[in-house]
């Protein structure tokens, strides 16, 4: 387990001691044995993964500070994304190539240009070998759990969409009687690309550092900057320059109260959803929202949240049997739920492109890094889920 998912199982376990002392504080009550009782198993567990994590940084420490140790094994910090035992040759001559981009080293990249597998490669220019801009997309995927929810297109064109405005119509046709004419007719939404840009600034001074693994730095940022707009458009994007957003379809579904989910909503939700979309169904939601959900429970006590295998990250439990995935971005007391896999189509361009930016940030001792990746988005299924929030208010409060 690495450091990234070693905090994730700490921030999940500290919502956890929130939602015990939550509990007592809703009754305004002191917190009775059990909940002391799991409060306590709570903090152990923390105490133990904070050890591990000091542990983890220690050793990458010490790997850093062997002779070469910038270039041996996986960094125990950021997963494995040192260069390793695990890579190819291809990979990693390509990770030398685009490291000698970054740093500006001419001489390198000259024998670079040579390669089929890199794109033009000038010091002014744009370039990525193909490896990164895949590796980069992939992780954006795995990082999000809104974006690994929809259906993604590979395209490098416009990817054109059919919908249904009227539902095909069936019925039964006597024998030599004529068939039952169809009342369907369909839209095409045109999905095309957005460009969506990340900067990283690097100062000289680790620019020039040649341990130092700058192109795994530049990805994680790259990635970071990525994910979160990339969740963001696709939960509330407007369509604006940018991709259309889950939070502007879906089957509305009102909440009685902007600020307090009850259990009855959450059960109604589920079962607004149509049949056919609920095997596949997830909730969307943020971590405030989850916070109250996990307060509810049914008629005879029993809460509606249970948790799911924390050590896969993959979700943060399960509501009603469906998995919760959470979203930084998402809206407070705001749900989504449904089959997002039939909702939403995103087509995402496979290139990228990465340019660097000498002149502007030298003043700083710095050198910009600028990265884009193109995709579009939108809702293409309304039924597939459910859009829960409270209604809007008229203004003056009437």
């Amino acid at each position: 387990m690495n450091l990234k998912e070693l905090h994730e199982k700490r921030n999940a376990k500290v919502t956890e001691m929130e939602a015990v002392i939550e509990g007592a504080k809703k009754e305004t009550r002191n917190m009775n044995e059990g909940e002391l009782a799991k409060f306590a198993e709570l903090e152990a567990e923390i105490e133990s993964i904070d050890k591990m994590i000091a542990s983890l940084q220690k050793l990458s420490e010490i790997i850093k500070s062997k002779p070469g140790g910038g270039d041996g094994g996986a960094d125990p910090e950021d997963g494995g994304e040192g260069e390793g035992e695990g890579e190819t040759e291809d990979e990693k001559r390509a990770k030398k190539d685009f490291a000698a981009f970054i740093r500006g080293d001419e001489a390198a990249l000259g024998m670079a240009e040579t390669r089929a597998d890199a794109q033009s490669t000038t010091l002014n220019g744009n370039i990525i070998p193909q490896e990164f801009s895949r590796d980069i997309i992939r992780k954006v995927e795995e990082l999000s759990g809104v974006f690994s929810s929809v259906t993604k297109i590979n395209s490098t064109g416009v990817y054109k969409q059919i919908v249904e405005k009227n539902k095909i119509t069936a019925g039964w046709t006597p024998e030599l009687a004529e068939v039952m004419k169809s009342t369907a007719d369909f839209d095409i939404l045109e999905i095309r690309h957005f460009k969506l840009g990340a900067l990283v600034k690097l100062s000289f001074e680790i620019i020039n550092q040649a341990e130092f693994d700058i192109v795994s730095e530049v990805t994680n940022q790259m990635v970071d900057a990525f994910t979160l707009e990339t969740e963001r458009a696709v939960l509330m994007g407007d369509g604006n320059q940018k991709p259309h957003g889950l939070l502007g379809g879906g089957t509305a579904f009102t909440l009685a109260a902007a600020t307090a989910i009850t259990a009855d909503e959450i059960v109604k939700i589920y079962h607004t959803l149509l049949s056919p979309f609920t095997a596949g169904a997830k909730w969307i939601m943020n971590r405030e929202t989850l916070l109250a959900v996990r307060l509810l429970k049914d008629t005879v006590g029993r809460y509606l949240f249970a948790e799911g295998d924390l050590s896969t990250h993959k979700y943060a439990g399960y509501i009603l049997g469906k998995p919760v995935v959470l979203s930084e971005v998402m809206p407070a007391n705001q749900i989504l739920f449904g089959d997002f896999s039939k909702a939403y189509k995103a087509n995402v361009n496979p290139g990228m492109t990465i340019q660097t930016l000498n002149e502007l940030y030298a003043t700083q001792g710095a050198r910009g890094i600028l990265g884009f990746m193109w995709f579009d988005g939108r809702p293409v299924n309304n039924q597939a889920y459910i859009t829960a929030k409270a209604a809007v208010s008229p203004p003056g409060g009437g």
